[in-house]
């Protein structure tokens, strides 16, 4: 996908100013589509940890948290960007059946706890269970 948007980000990009502002919109749209994929997989993969993290022993779960972390890194980067796209084009996360499924203000609480995960709760956690950060 991402090959795909590079060429279609510069057709957009390139096109004549009066001709720019629809194409760039649905270049916003497929990055959009692309960032919740990315998140979807990083849920699945944050969750595949979590579960590990109980079940493993004890020398794979001092591994974890430092995955853990460059998987909400990834996923604060996607969403602070989910959150800009959200500002300039208010179709992007759209569900009718629930109104909108991803506003300003809902973004900007994931991003609150993405960042209170990693900044306080893993190293709560590496400190609980004496793993060096």
């Amino acid at each position: 996908m991402e090959r795909g948007l590079t060429s279609y980000r510069s057709a957009a990009l390139a096109a004549p100013e009066s001709e720019r502002k629809r194409p760039f919109r649905e270049v916003l749209l497929a990055e959009q589509i692309e960032r919740m994929t990315r998140s979807n997989h990083a849920i699945l993969e944050f969750e595949d940890l979590r579960f590990r993290l109980n079940t493993s022993e004890s020398g794979q779960q001092k591994e974890i948290p430092e995955q853990v972390a460059t998987i909400l890194r990834d996923e604060i980067n996607r969403t602070a960007a989910s959150l800009k796209t959200a500002r300039r084009d208010s179709r992007l996360g759209y569900e009718w059946e629930t109104d909108y499924f991803y506003t300003p203000e809902g973004l900007e609480e994931k991003l609150r706890l993405l960042k209170l995960t990693l900044d306080v709760q893993i190293p709560v956690y590496r400190q609980l269970h004496g793993i060096p950060g």
